[in-house]
């Protein structure tokens, strides 16, 4: 049932305070093959079907493949512009239902020889299927683009 009105007493868990474990390891997961630079299991840490919108427009990938040809290309670009490794703080977390999460990350990019990092945030739609949580949309709303 979808409604603006909640009922009294009816309480969103909303807060890093509420995130559980399980979703923790599972962002240390995916923060943890960005920094090995593999992007096959980046992406086998996404849902199929899943999706992401940046300033691009939103991308749905019915697939796979597709978000794993993403995701390769994304840590080959990565590599190329001096990536060092990945770091984020969970800046906001709300859970919905068991099975439901959103959280947004600030990032930090460390990169080689002094080159400044790079700051951003991106908020990652998380669903609870029969193996682990998944991402199934990334909105990445304030990225750079690195490919210019």
């Amino acid at each position: 049932m979808a409604s603006a009105e909640r009922s009294e007493g009816a309480n969103v868990p909303m807060g890093i305070e509420f995130m559980n474990h399980d979703i923790r390891d599972f962002l240390e997961l995916y923060r943890d093959a960005f920094n090995r630079l593999d992007g096959e299991a980046v992406a086998r840490l996404y849902a199929v079907p899943s999706g992401i919108a940046s300033d691009k427009g939103y991308t749905h990938w019915a697939s796979f493949e597709p978000v794993r040809d993403n995701m390769v290309a994304l840590c080959d670009l990565y590599r190329k512009k001096g990536f060092s490794k990945a770091s984020f703080e969970v800046a906001s977390f709300l859970a919905q239902g068991d099975g439901f999460a959103i959280v947004d990350l600030a990032w930090r990019i460390d990169r080689v020889d002094g080159q400044a990092p790079w700051r951003f945030n991106t908020t990652y739609n998380l669903v609870r299927t029969a193996e682990d949580w998944k991402v199934l949309l990334c909105t990445a709303y304030e990225e750079k683009r690195l490919d210019s």
